[in-house]
C-alpha cells in the first residue's frame, strides 16, 4: 500500500510539469534575425532603410560641386554624402562617403557597413547636375549594393 501512495503522488506531480524542459527554455530564448538578401536599392535624400538588424539613413548632401552636364568646368567636381548607421535605433557609425575627386588626405571607401557575410556598398548618387537644374531643386537618390558573401 505504501508503494501505491507513492507511485499516485508522483503520477500526480508529474502532471503539471513540461514535458521537454529543454524545449520550453530554447522556445524563451529564441532570437528572431532577418535574412538579408542581396540586392542593388535606392534611397531617397532622408529616408531610412532596414536591411537585416541595421537601419541606413541618407542623412544629408553635404558638397555637390560636379560639373554639370552641357558645362565645362576646370575641374570633374564632387559629391560628398552623410550616410547614418543605426542599430535598435541607436546610432552605430556615421560615414562621409565621396564620389569624384579626392582631395589631399582623403580616401575612396564607399563600402560603409560590414559585419559578418554583409557587405553594404555606396555605388553612385542621383541625379547627376545638369547645365538647367544645377544642384539647388535636385531629387537626391543614393545608390546601394547589398552584397552577401
Amino acid at each position: 500500500m505504501y508503494k501505491l501512495i507513492i507511485l499516485f503522488f508522483i503520477t500526480v506531480a508529474s502532471c503539471g510539469a513540461p514535458k521537454n524542459t529543454s524545449e520550453t527554455s530554447s522556445t524563451n530564448e529564441t532570437e528572431v534575425t532577418t535574412q538579408v538578401q542581396e540586392e542593388t536599392t535606392t534611397l531617397a535624400l532622408g529616408e531610412t532603410k532596414q536591411v537585416g538588424d541595421i537601419q541606413i539613413k541618407f542623412k544629408e548632401v553635404l558638397e555637390d560641386s560636379r560639373c554639370p552636364t552641357g558645362v565645362q568646368c576646370m575641374w570633374q567636381g564632387r559629391a560628398k554624402i552623410l550616410v547614418e548607421t543605426s542599430k535598435d535605433g541607436v546610432m552605430a557609425d556615421s560615414n562621409e562617403i565621396i564620389f569624384g575627386k579626392l582631395k589631399n588626405g582623403e580616401t575612396e571607401n564607399h563600402s560603409f557597413y560590414k559585419s559578418g557575410n554583409t557587405t553594404i556598398t555606396a555605388t553612385a548618387i542621383n541625379p547627376y547636375p545638369t547645365k538647367d537644374s544645377g544642384t539647388n531643386t535636385l531629387a537626391y537618390e543614393l545608390v546601394l549594393e547589398i552584397s552577401v558573401k
